[in-house]
């Protein structure tokens, strides 16, 4: 009867020290490769699940700043918006642009109803920018473009004046929202 109490307890432990194993594992699958760093303990993959865990949570914080800033600079946008109102309270806002500098080159933010994408781009490699990167989200039935550029060696952009980047693209994109609101003129035969 006592072997029997010693194998069970010698078997449940060693099926304890297989599950813990297997979860360490996939704990440390999960993390990304410089988190890792090479064959270490467990406990080391342990911290530095928490490093990483802690950097998540410092990163959620960063975006929700972000989210609170960008919806500050849309006039009357809130996230308490009526869903059966949202669409026509947001798509009369008049579009917007605003340029900022951020590491390495700038940052520049473009919300309107129905105005491309592409065109944009176009403004900028007219302008000489060196596009890095682009998203877009739409939000209450309005775009908002987030560009990032190389920092540009322009004329019209020293220092940190970029008011003629900004007015042409506010120009490109009311003129294009004007478009949008005017009736067709009928085609000529």
């Amino acid at each position: 009867m006592d072997e029997n109490k010693k194998w069970m307890h010698k078997e449940t432990e060693r099926q304890r020290r297989q599950e813990m194993a297997q979860l360490c594992t996939t704990l440390r699958s999960l993390l990304p490769l410089e988190y890792i760093k090479g064959k270490r303990s467990t406990s080391d993959h342990v911290f530095e699940a928490i490093n990483y865990i802690n950097h998540l949570q410092n990163k959620v914080k960063q975006l929700e700043a972000k989210k609170d800033e960008l919806i500050k600079l849309v006039p009357n946008l809130s996230t308490n918006i009526d869903p059966d109102e949202s669409e026509s309270s947001t798509s009369n806002l008049p579009p917007f642009v605003n340029i900022q500098p951020f590491h390495g080159g700038l940052e520049i933010m473009c919300s309107c109803n129905m105005f491309p994408l592409s065109r944009i781009l176009e403004i900028l490699l007219e302008e000489g920018i060196n596009v890095v990167s682009s998203t877009s989200t739409k939000m209450d039935g309005r775009f908002i473009h987030t560009i990032r550029s190389e920092d540009p060696i322009h004329p019209n952009m020293s220092g940190t004046d970029y008011s003629e980047l900004q007015r042409k693209l506010m120009e490109a994109i009311s003129s294009s929202s004007l478009q949008e609101t005017l009736p067709a003129e009928p085609e000529n035969c």
